[in-house]
């Protein structure tokens, strides 16, 4: 297995990712409106590939904070095959997707999800550091955040995300 950033000929798969781990299009299709939409990072959107096929896939985009200027990255989507999961490409991704934004010099990474999967990567409970949910989260426990740069002071407020999430 290896993980790498995405390139422009990995979307079909990528999409196919999408649609075969959630059961449905609604995933792929907001993976590919933040694909085509200006809160996009491309140099962080990795791939899981096994023999030269995309297997998995993590995205990171950028969130706004209400009432701040200071935009913060998202880790979502993050899917991988059915037929693969469980074998570690979903936690890749996730390494991938922390070292890349801390490399980048981003403060924080918030994510959606379950607390059990992401608590092993050092995430935390968003609104303990002042990061409220956006109205479309479904559960306020399941909006996280990990601190990549102890030094920078996180903004405080409602977390806003981009266009594709709203709909």
């Amino acid at each position: 297995m290896s993980v790498r950033p995405a390139t422009d000929d990995d979307w079909p798969a990528i999409l196919d990712v999408h649609a075969a781990a959630f059961g449905d299009e609604d995933v792929a299709r907001l993976a590919r409106e933040l694909h085509e939409s200006d809160v996009y990072v491309p140099e962080l959107s990795f791939v899981a590939v096994v023999d030269g096929r995309v297997v998995g896939h993590g995205m990171n985009t950028w969130s706004g904070v209400e009432g701040s200027s200071v935009r913060l990255l998202q880790l979502s989507p993050l899917g991988v095959l059915p037929a693969r999961q469980g074998e570690g490409f979903g936690s890749a991704l996730v390494r991938a997707s922390i070292d890349g934004a801390r490399a980048a010099g981003e403060p924080a990474l918030l994510v959606e999800g379950n607390p059990k999967y992401y608590g092993r990567f050092g995430f935390v409970r968003a609104d303990e550091l002042g990061l409220l949910p956006p109205p479309e989260a479904l559960y306020d426990w399941a909006f996280q955040v990990v601190v990549l740069d102890e030094g920078v002071e996180l903004p405080r407020g409602r977390v806003i995300y981009s266009a594709p999430f709203r709909h």
